[in-house]
C-alpha cells in the first residue's frame, strides 16, 4: 500500500493503480481499521475530536458516489490518507516547496555583527562570546557588546544558547521587550506581522522586562508581550512544542489560520491568500512532523472546512469548502 501511495504521489501510478487506491480507501475494512488504529496511536499529537474529524473527512472525500466527483477528488482522497501517515512520521516522496537546508554552523569574528535569513532559510552561527544562535526564516539578529553587557536585537525568530559569563549579562531586545540572562537556552519570536512577542525558556533562568513590568521565567515557561498594551503574561508550557522548527518539524499551538499562512509564506517562499475573513480566525493545534507544504495544507483541509488551490507553485489560495 505504501508503495502504491508513493507511486501515485510521484505521478508514476497508472490509471488502474489510482482506481485501485480509491477502491482500497472506500471498501477495504482492513484499511479502515488500520487508519483508525494509527490515529488512535497518535494520541499525543492529535486530540480526540480532531482525530474523528480527520477520519470522517478522509472517508467522506473518498466515498463520494458521483464519477465526476471521484475524478475531481481523486488526488484529495489519496493525499488525505498520506497526510495522516506523515503526521505519524511515515516517510513519503511527495515534496513540493521543500525548505532550504540549514547552513553549516560557523563562528563569526568580533565587532558589530548582523546575521539574517531570507524566505525558506535557516541559519546557525556562533557569536564571538561562544553563544550559539539559530535563525528561523526571514529573521535578522544584530549583536554587539555595550559596556559590560552583551546585546542582541531580534526581528523574526531565533533560538539562543547563551554562553555563561557572570560578568557580562546577555540582553536580547525584541521590540519593546528586553530578555536578560547569564547562561541559558531560549526561543524568541518577534515577527512584526504578529500581534505579540513570545519568549519560551528551555533551561536556565531569564528575566523579561517591558515598560515597568518584570517577569522571571523558569524552564518550560512562556512569556507573551502584547504589542499594543506591552502587557506581559506568563504560562507553563512544554518548551519543545515551540522549538520543533529547529529540527525542521511543524507543530502548531492554538494558532490562527492567518498566522499559519504567514508562517508558511516565510518558510516555503510562497504567497498565501485566505479568501474568507472568518477562516482567518480558525485555530489549529497539532504536530505534523517533517511535512511538506502540500502535506500541511492537506491536513489543514482535513481538520476544517477549507480547501486550497496552488497557482504556479508561488501562490496558494485558501477558501471555504463547498457544502
Amino acid at each position: 500500500m505504501k508503495a502504491l501511495f508513493e507511486q501515485y504521489l510521484s505521478n508514476r501510478a497508472s490509471a488502474e493503480d489510482r482506481e485501485r487506491l480509491l477502491r482500497f480507501i472506500r471498501n477495504d475494512e482492513q484499511i479502515a481499521g488500520w487508519l483508525r488504529a494509527e490515529l488512535e496511536y497518535s494520541d499525543g499529537a492529535m486530540s480526540s475530536p480532531m482525530r474523528e474529524r480527520v477520519l470522517s473527512n478522509i472517508y467522506a472525500q473518498a466515498s463520494k458516489p458521483s464519477p465526476a466527483l471521484v475524478v475531481k477528488n481523486r488526488r484529495w482522497s489519496v493525499a488525505a490518507v498520506v497526510t495522516v501517515l506523515v503526521a505519524l512520521s511515515v516517510a513519503v516522496t511527495w515534496m513540493v516547496g521543500v525548505r532550504k537546508q540549514q547552513s553549516p554552523e560557523q563562528p563569526i569574528a568580533s565587532g558589530d555583527i548582523v546575521v539574517s535569513t531570507g524566505m525558506g532559510e535557516h541559519s546557525r552561527v556562533t557569536l564571538p562570546d561562544g553563544t550559539a544562535l539559530t535563525l528561523n526564516a526571514l529573521t535578522t539578529v544584530r549583536y554587539n557588546t555595550q559596556g559590560d553587557k552583551r546585546h542582541a536585537q531580534v526581528d523574526g525568530e531565533a533560538y539562543f544558547e547563551v554562553a555563561r559569563d557572570e560578568k557580562h549579562p546577555f540582553v536580547v531586545q525584541a521590540s519593546e521587550a528586553d530578555i536578560t540572562c547569564l547562561g541559558t537556552a531560549f526561543n524568541v519570536r518577534n515577527y512584526a506581522d504578529e500581534g505579540n512577542v513570545s519568549v519560551v525558556l528551555n533551561n536556565g533562568k531569564v528575566r523579561v522586562s517591558a515598560r515597568e513590568a518584570d517577569v522571571t521565567m523558569e524552564p518550560d515557561s512562556r512569556v507573551v508581550m502584547d504589542r499594543q498594551t506591552l502587557a506581559l503574561s506568563k504560562h507553563t508550557v512544554n518548551a519543545s512544542d515551540y522549538t520543533a522548527w529547529l529540527n525542521g518539524e511543524v507543530k502548531y499551538n492554538n494558532q490562527t489560520l492567518e498566522d499559519i499562512a504567514a508562517e508558511l509564506s516565510r518558510n516555503y517562499n510562497i504567497s498565501m491568500v485566505i479568501t474568507s475573513d472568518e477562516l482567518k480566525h480558525e485555530r489549529f493545534t497539532g504536530y505534523l512532523g517533517r511535512a511538506s507544504l502540500r502535506n500541511i495544507l492537506d491536513v489543514l483541509c482535513l481538520a476544517s472546512d477549507v480547501s486550497y488551490y496552488v497557482d504556479n507553485d508561488t501562490m496558494v489560495y485558501v477558501y471555504p469548502r463547498r457544502k
